[in-house]
């Protein structure tokens, strides 16, 4: 089954990062930089035993960074990676990281990851409703579009941190690509961002994965796409941060970015924004990312690499990931039977996608494959891709003998899957 989606007129609205948040980031930067400076001194005339002070000062996990939502909620990303209370677990996260690990920012004294805080997959068993969408990229107004057709959003908020979620106790979850090719990167993260807290105080959850885009800019904060004519660094300058200290968690959309899952689980859907998992269990897969960002940082070989869980590319001629042993249904069930699930969904490719069989997944539609084992998500939603404004992955009753499946389009009209 799929869904082909429309396309929109070319836009590009301008930022709607508030005055608030642009004024709250500046007074943190200020702060930060004296914390930084006072610091770096303690440490020289001092012993190595101040490391772990250094560590709460400099880290996401350590002083307050002044988001914009709500008078300085300084929550940051955990609501997002946890996806909220009620049921939702994480995978791998019975310690913390004291590694600096390597890799450009994804590995900087100070910066490593909580694991405890923010797991490498989000794990949630009791969903009754999902909403699934990938690969934003910086397209805001085509993302509250969506939210309110599917009723996760009563109305366009007038700005991204007053997002209110309306959605339940449903569990919506954005598939990687938050970031570049599209005019308003920020905005999308802070909506995000307010959207996670606002879900999880009515008894929803909002879980973002991570895509290659927000791994890339972690470990270059100037790669070429985040710096490209549509990346965010430009939207950074334009606020007065830099990317290689967003990159560094030392304000709210970077400490965010970093506190990323890399996949997630619920019920029976795995979410991650490419796929390929080479017959890990949830925990096998997350002690190996653990290991392997705790070396490596966000540059590391298991995000990083061609075939990797962020960055494995489909084809219009394949052969594709699932492809590896001639037979992709038993592939898929092995796969599917370690992790414990019983559907993948992936982002990540917006362009026709060949299958063995002759079958071709059209561009930009929402499409399944292997009595719905497989599930393609990515729509060339934003504007500075194929401007089809996305569409919805709506999941009913997961999991359960009455799962039901079906597609929301932005005009919240809805085709069953």
């Amino acid at each position: 089954m799929r869904f082909v989606g429309t396309h929109s007129p070319n836009r590009r609205p301008r930022s709607r990062v508030s005055d608030q948040a642009r004024s709250s980031a500046f007074r943190d930067s200020h702060e930060r930089v004296t914390c930084r400076t006072e610091l770096v001194g303690v440490v020289i005339a001092a012993s190595i035993a101040l490391t772990a002070f250094v560590s709460a000062c400099s880290s996401p996990s350590g002083p307050a960074v002044s988001t914009g939502h709500g008078g300085g909620d300084s929550r940051g990303p955990v609501a997002a990676s946890t996806g909220g209370g009620g049921g939702a677990t994480s995978v791998d996260s019975a310690s913390t990281s004291t590694a600096a690990g390597a890799g450009g920012s994804g590995g900087c004294l100070g910066c490593a990851r909580d694991w405890a805080k923010s797991p490498p997959i989000v794990t949630i068993d009791d969903a009754a409703e999902i909403f699934a969408v990938s690969d934003v990229h910086g397209d805001y107004d085509a993302y509250v579009t969506l939210l309110v057709s599917a009723q996760l959003l009563a109305a366009v908020p007038d700005q991204p941190n007053q997002a209110h979620w309306t959605g339940g106790q449903a569990v919506l979850v954005v598939v990687g690509d938050l970031i570049d090719k599209g005019p308003d990167s920020l905005d999308v993260i802070q909506l995000t961002m307010a959207l996670a807290d606002s879900a999880s105080a009515a008894g929803g959850r909002v879980v973002a994965t991570m895509g290659n885009h927000e791994a890339e800019f972690l470990a270059d904060p100037e790669n070429a796409k985040a710096s490209a004519l549509d990346g965010v660094d430009a939207e950074l300058a334009s606020v007065g941060w830099t990317p290689e200290d967003t990159g560094l968690g030392k304000n709210a959309w970077g400490a965010f970015l970093r506190g990323l899952p890399f996949a997630a689980r619920v019920n029976g859907w795995f979410f991650a924004h490419a796929g390929p998992t080479d017959g890990r269990t949830l925990d096998e897969l997350g002690a190996a990312l653990r290991t392997d960002v705790d070396a490596h940082g966000f540059g590391a070989p298991l995000l990083s690499d061609p075939g990797s869980i962020l960055e494995a590319r489909l084809s219009n001629t394949g052969p594709q990931w699932w492809d590896a042993t001639g037979d992709p249904k038993a592939l898929l069930d092995a796969w599917m039977g370690a992790l414990g699930v019983n559907h993948v969904v992936v982002g990540h490719q917006p362009g026709d996608v060949a299958f063995a069989d002759g079958s071709l997944r059209p561009r930009d539609t929402i499409f399944t494959k292997y009595k719905r084992r497989l599930c393609l998500i990515d729509t060339g939603l934003s504007v500075d891709v194929d401007a089809t404004g996305g569409a919805w992955l709506h999941i009913i009753d997961p999991g359960t003998a009455n799962e039901a499946s079906s597609v929301i389009l932005p005009d919240g009209s809805s085709q069953p899957l």
